[in-house]
């Protein structure tokens, strides 16, 4: 028997593979390119390591393709046939990950808070507890997973810096913006190379419409989130989103095509900041051009049968639609089809809440604003349901506010103003639509 370096039982054939795994687990919270490389070395002091396995599915349904979906659950099986030498933790992971692998994403969340009611200290459990209340669009409980346990938690324990970066992120998603500052100040002090906390200090900033000081933080802290995976271009969507509050459009376009855009990169996460970021643009009443849709529709075109998540399809019918009229067409029947066939926790989020938006988006890329209206204003207090942040979620509400302006329901978008200044009130983008909209005051 050994124990991980917080001191938890875990079954593994040397003090070698658990020493592999804990630098997995390391690189996973640091969401660092190095955690492939140390399972891989896992998988080399231990092939039949239970927790490896598990691991692997996990990382797989991380990814979020159909592709590796089916890989994450053979390495769910494969775990499962080890399940007799692990222990009872172990054994909950390896139904954590079937679930999970197969589409059961609220049983796959009930079972890592069930890991963690015993064990506290489980920080994969809690990180991913964390990631499935994201994608839930919990705020409450992406808050308090991490908040229930805290008691356990000490700034000696290792990992302690990445659990106070869940746990600003929590506070920033339900308006604890000052709470949030101070988890995520305290994670960065524990651990400097720490871009989940720096991140969620970002969404703080922009939240709070703060743009200086939230590119002033993005950009002292670069050291910290420069050395990321892919995640590293989200912090710089986060940047770019501020600068695109100051109108610096060119600023934006620049680092959107020297910066952000990789044509190299399939990453989901990559395809959606790009999608939002040029369709903010375009809000903003910027020219992006069509080569820069066409590209990334070209990659998003691989995807149309995937349905891993809806907010990942919202996304890719901005790009589709985008790029060419009825280019979200095949993506639009495949949600569809999903919705009415599978039993997966997601399609009953893709028919209540994911299609009506796909359709909207596309609705507005061509045009037919009333549409826009009549499909989102009955939806837009559910819309949290595909999960992302609010930051994230912002797209919509300001797609909806421009459609209202062009199709002439004035006083529609007086309301939505109104109550956009409510939350911000030094908004430039927001004042511009105040004023188009007759308002005063």
């Amino acid at each position: 028997m050994h124990q991980d370096r917080r001191g938890l039982d875990i079954t593994a054939a040397s003090a070698d593979a658990v020493a592999a795994f804990d630098k997995t687990i390391d690189s996973y919270l640091g969401i660092m390119p190095s955690a492939g490389p140390h399972l891989k070395a896992t998988f080399e002091a231990d092939p039949d390591m239970p927790m490896a396995h598990v691991l692997k599915s996990y990382f797989f349904m991380l990814m979020g393709t159909a592709a590796l979906q089916d890989r994450s659950q053979k390495a769910a099986a494969q775990a499962r046939g080890l399940a007799q030498t692990a222990l009872p933790r172990e054994v909950l992971h390896i139904s954590a990950a079937e679930h999970w692998s197969h589409g059961r994403k609220h049983a796959a969340i009930a079972t890592w808070e069930a890991i963690l009611v015993e064990n506290p200290l489980d920080v994969l459990a809690l990180r991913l507890a964390h990631h499935g209340h994201f994608y839930e669009g919990d705020g409450q409980n992406l808050r308090d997973t991490v908040n229930r346990r805290m008691h356990a938690w000490t700034p000696d324990t290792p990992g302690y810096g990445f659990v106070k970066g869940m746990q600003a992120f929590g506070y920033e998603e339900t308006h604890a913006y000052d709470a949030a500052l101070r988890a995520g100040q305290e994670a960065v002090d524990a651990i400097p190379e720490n871009p989940w906390a720096i991140h969620a200090v970002a969404h703080v900033h922009e939240m709070r419409d703060e743009p200086d000081a939230g590119i002033a933080w993005i950009k002292a802290n670069e050291p910290g989130w420069t050395i990321a995976n892919n995640f590293r271009y989200h912090v710089l969507w986060h940047r770019m989103l501020m600068h695109l509050d100051r109108g610096e459009y060119k600023l934006v376009m620049n680092l959107y095509d020297t910066e952000l855009w990789d044509a190299e990169s399939d990453e989901y996460l990559d395809l959606l900041n790009d999608a939002s970021l040029l369709l903010r643009l375009e809000l903003h009443g910027q020219d992006v051009g069509a080569q820069r849709w066409q590209a990334l529709a070209d990659k998003c075109r691989a995807h149309t049968t995937d349905q891993v998540l809806a907010f990942i399809d919202v996304h890719h019918a901005i790009s589709l639609e985008a790029a060419e009229k009825d280019g979200a067409k095949a993506l639009l029947a495949a949600m569809q089809n999903y919705a009415e066939t599978n039993g997966e926790d997601n399609a009953t989020v893709t028919g209540y809440v994911g299609l009506p938006l796909a359709h909207a988006v596309v609705a507005h890329r061509n045009g037919d604003y009333d549409k826009v209206v009549e499909t989102l204003l009955p939806i837009r207090y559910e819309i949290y349901r595909i999960g992302g942040s609010h930051a994230q979620r912002d797209l919509f509400a300001m797609l909806l506010i421009d459609a209202c302006l062009k199709c002439g329901r004035t006083n529609v978008a007086r309301m939505l103003i109104s109550e956009r200044l409510g939350r911000l009130p030094a908004n430039d983008w927001t004042k511009a639509q105040a004023r188009a909209a007759g308002l005063s005051g």
